[in-house]
């Protein structure tokens, strides 16, 4: 391959890994899946409230059935306890201490029945907050999946280049691929174009008819463009 050739490979290769590589860093999948990872963050902190707000519930719930249970143990106690039938004041006592605790049973029994609605409105809420997690989870964990074979394809594609590219550069005459790579960084990425008629392919200024005599009684296949001054490539000499 002429060097003229060679420059223009080389040049294929630099634009295609600089697609390549920007592609790397800019994919939106990369995006969305951290997009995707505050939302979950969020869904977990919104669990951890739907969790403790059950768990209060449970607590409410034992600490009805304990009140229940020490209620029924007193109201057994009470019933147990020797009276003076004949001492109005103790029967009295007896008898209020007792509608006393009927009451607070009944107050038990009326603040349990909000509480197992409560209870389960909120188990209803955790299950579900489980599902869109779970179903969540699945989506981030196939997105991850092609996110990774898409940037190991892109990377496989990068090395590859780079392996081309260094055996390339390593044809061209030293002064030859200084120049390139000056220009590769001045021109972003195009450093050499061809030319058509007379005019270049690159930046499309006209080459005067003194210009283009010069050039083709240069001898020389590669040359620079006398406008922009990028490494020109003359197809002719290359033939």
């Amino acid at each position: 391959m002429s060097a003229g050739a060679t420059l223009l490979k080389l040049q294929q290769i630099d634009l295609e890994l600089a697609r390549n590589k920007s592609e790397l860093a800019n994919m939106p999948e990369l995006k969305e899946l951290a997009s995707k990872r505050k939302t979950y963050v969020k869904l977990k902190s919104e669990m951890t409230k739907l969790y403790a707000q059950r768990k209060d519930l449970d607590i409410e719930l034992d600490d009805l059935n304990t009140t229940e249970i020490q209620t029924n143990n007193a109201i057994e106690a009470a019933k147990k306890r020797h009276v003076d039938g004949s001492d109005y004041r103790e029967v009295q006592d007896l008898e209020n201490e007792l509608a006393t605790l009927a009451k607070r049973l009944d107050k038990i029994e009326h603040t349990r029945k909000d509480v197992v609605v409560a209870h389960k409105e909120a188990l209803d809420r955790e299950a579900r907050a489980q599902a869109i997690i779970a179903k969540f989870e699945e989506g981030v964990k196939a997105d991850t999946k092609a996110a990774r074979a898409k940037a190991a394809d892109l990377q496989a594609q990068i090395d590859a280049a780079a392996k081309e590219r260094t055996a390339l550069a390593a044809t061209l005459p030293a002064d030859v691929l200084t120049d390139y790579e000056r220009l590769l960084k001045q021109f972003r990425g195009l450093a050499v174009e061809t030319i058509q008629g007379n005019i270049p392919t690159v930046c499309h200024t006209a080459l005067q008819a003194s210009s283009m005599s010069d050039l083709n009684h240069d001898g020389r296949s590669i040359t620079h463009c006398p406008y922009c001054h990028r490494l020109l490539v003359l197809p002719s000499k290359e033939a």
